[in-house]
């Protein structure tokens, strides 16, 4: 369950703060939980040595077992302060950026986001999974997790985004381009929070409605430029 999140429009930003200022305790909780039926569902459908984003790391654990297994990993964290940890922790670099920032195109075998969007409002899940799904190659492999229960709430400081099986479904429903083949309920794999329930679900890319979501990514993109010029002209200059 490596956690992460996305800040600007995605969550609110006292969640990442939580992480930076929890870091060290969340870490200690989390990097040894043992999530070894969820790795095997994943790997089992990943090419040998496939590349994986896993995208909101949290305490690095999950990419670590994905490196010593052969894999390429990339690896974020919207938390600077997990971030510093979990390179340590896999032995490579851990990049600091959010959901917004997610960019690439075609890229990946497999996106991991366990416990990671679960962090992500409801009025912003939809423009994280187009970006995911583009950064996927074709054919390619999502795995996803959030608490179950149904809605948004507030808890310790951190926000959360819930849902159970037929929300999930109505959210999968906007996305034609990620197909559920597999979802399942499991506990959670701390003895001390066995009574709480997750939603488990493995997804593939399909080439149904491929092309336009594509295409809604790139216009995304070419906005997103067009702001940046427009920003960057406004800060250059000859000067007085």
């Amino acid at each position: 369950m490596g956690f992460g999140w996305g800040t600007g429009d995605s969550v609110l930003n006292a969640t990442v703060s939580y992480y930076d200022q929890h870091a060290a305790e969340f870490f200690k909780e989390t990097a040894e939980i043992d999530l070894t039926p969820q790795y095997r569902a994943f790997l089992a459908r990943m090419p040998v040595g496939g590349k994986i984003l896993d995208a909101g790391c949290g305490s690095g654990r999950d990419a670590r077992y994905f490196l010593q297994h052969g894999y390429q990993v990339e690896a974020f964290d919207a938390s600077a302060e997990m971030c510093k940890l979990a390179s340590e922790y896999t032995g490579q670099k851990v990049h600091h950026r959010t959901f917004d920032d997610v960019q690439w195109i075609l890229v990946f075998d497999g996106v991991w986001a366990c416990a990671s969007l679960l962090h992500v409002r409801r009025d912003s899940i939809d423009a994280v999974l187009r970006k995911l799904c583009c950064a996927l190659k074709a054919d390619g492999l999502m795995f996803v997790s959030f608490k179950l229960r149904d809605g948004e709430w507030e808890q310790g400081g951190r926000f959360y985004n819930g849902y159970d099986q037929q929300s999930f479904q109505t959210l999968l429903a906007r996305h034609p381009s990620l197909q559920c083949f597999s979802s399942w309920v499991s506990d959670d794999a701390r003895p001390e929070r066995k009574n709480e329930k997750w939603l488990n679900a493995l997804l593939r890319k399909s080439a149904t409605n491929l092309q336009s979501e594509m295409d809604g990514r790139t216009d995304e993109l070419k906005t997103n430029l067009q702001k940046d010029t427009r920003t960057n002209g406004d800060n250059t200059g000859t000067g007085p």
